[in-house]
């Protein structure tokens, strides 16, 4: 079931965060690390109102922030669609449970509450050395339409986009 998050989710959520952050470091992808996604980032997530688990009896398999927010390097992309756009971010699944349907879940989640705010569109980006979650994107339908360079980034991003 997803649901909003609630204060107790975010010890869950950062217990969650350094077994993902070794595994996308094993797999070449810096996307993560010691210094993002922070508890911070979680709690202000959940202070908007826009933090939201996949629970399963009591446990947090997986996470997403959907918001309004859009980095400055955003304004620079090739949209299909105009603004505004629901916003996907910090999207990920406890490692326990992975290839289970759960990122599949909370994108589904995220297109229906697009859907109900009356939107026509997601966005989002991640690291063009990211490839499980790019892959996830394409499967999903979602379209690349750009590439981002944070200032703070080493490596390329990808702009993604899908139409409603």
């Amino acid at each position: 079931m997803i649901r909003p998050a609630v204060p107790s989710d975010l010890d869950s959520i950062v217990a969650a965060l350094p077994a993902l952050i070794n595994a996308m470091n094993a797999a070449g992808n810096d996307q993560w690390g010691p210094h993002y996604p922070l508890r911070v980032d979680f709690a202000r997530d959940l202070d908007e109102g826009t933090l939201f688990v996949d629970d399963e009896a009591g446990r947090v398999r997986g996470f997403a922030a959907l918001n309004f927010v859009e980095p400055a390097e955003y304004a620079l992309q090739p949209w299909h669609a105009p603004g505004p756009a629901l916003v996907v971010h910090r999207l990920a699944v406890a490692a326990d449970f992975h290839r289970r349907g759960v990122a599949d879940g909370l994108f589904a989640f995220a297109e229906r509450r697009a859907l109900a705010l009356g939107l026509t569109s997601l966005r989002a980006d991640t690291s063009d050395r990211n490839p499980a979650m790019n892959a996830l994107f394409a499967r999903r339908g979602w379209r690349r339409v750009g590439t981002i360079r944070f200032s703070d980034a080493t490596v390329d991003f990808g702009a993604w986009e899908k139409l409603l």
